[in-house]
């Protein structure tokens, strides 16, 4: 896990220059971000899930942009901060619990430890909240928030109660469409 914590300070802070971003980092060494899951139970299960599918979104965004011809359409500085925080509302979000599950060869029941949710910041939805992190350190551009804002894609709660607005956002910005591409191909094709 180590390495993987210097690569993405390493492209943290060669990418990512704007006022706060110092201070933004500095909360994420203070925080889990770095030992957090991604996840409670699929994608990212485990300790490191979240640095792990964070780098992976990162390197699946730079290959989409380059697929799509626009490698060269946004700052480099745009792409690592959409990617790699693009999840921050997960930070100190779980904690570790425990689970009776059953054994199906031998039909024993065993405690098994889980990543539960533990919900400290109640401020808004997933990616909502994740714009509210990051904005409370450091300016997002607009593209940037609508990127973020619209990662989940169709899986938002707010397209579950019928909420169009993630359609609107993807007609607008390219970034957030690829931003989504590269969250799906991360979360069911880099074998977290």
């Amino acid at each position: 896990m180590g390495e993987l914590k210097e690569r993405f300070i390493s492209v943290y802070n060669n990418a990512v220059h704007r006022d706060g971003s110092d201070m933004l980092l500095r909360w994420l060494e203070d925080s889990d971000f770095f030992v957090a899951p991604a996840s409670t139970k699929f994608h990212g299960c485990h300790e490191g899930g979240l640095l792990q599918h964070s780098l992976n979104v990162y390197d699946c965004l730079k290959r989409g942009l380059a697929n799509a011809g626009l490698q060269n359409s946004y700052p480099a500085e745009t792409v690592a901060v959409v990617s790699l925080l693009h999840d921050i509302c997960k930070v100190n979000f779980y904690k570790k619990g425990f689970r009776n599950v059953k054994d199906e060869e031998t039909g024993q029941w065993y405690k098994k430890e889980v990543y539960e949710i533990d919900e400290k910041f109640p401020c808004g939805e997933h990616a909502d909240k994740s714009v509210i992190l990051i904005q409370n350190f450091m300016h997002l551009e607009p593209e940037e928030i609508l990127a973020i804002r619209a990662h989940m894609g169709g899986w938002d709660t707010a397209v579950k109660g019928g909420n169009a607005f993630i359609g609107k956002i993807f007609e607008r910005s390219k970034l957030a469409v690829l931003l989504h591409l590269a969250d799906m191909e991360a979360t069911y094709l880099c074998g977290e």
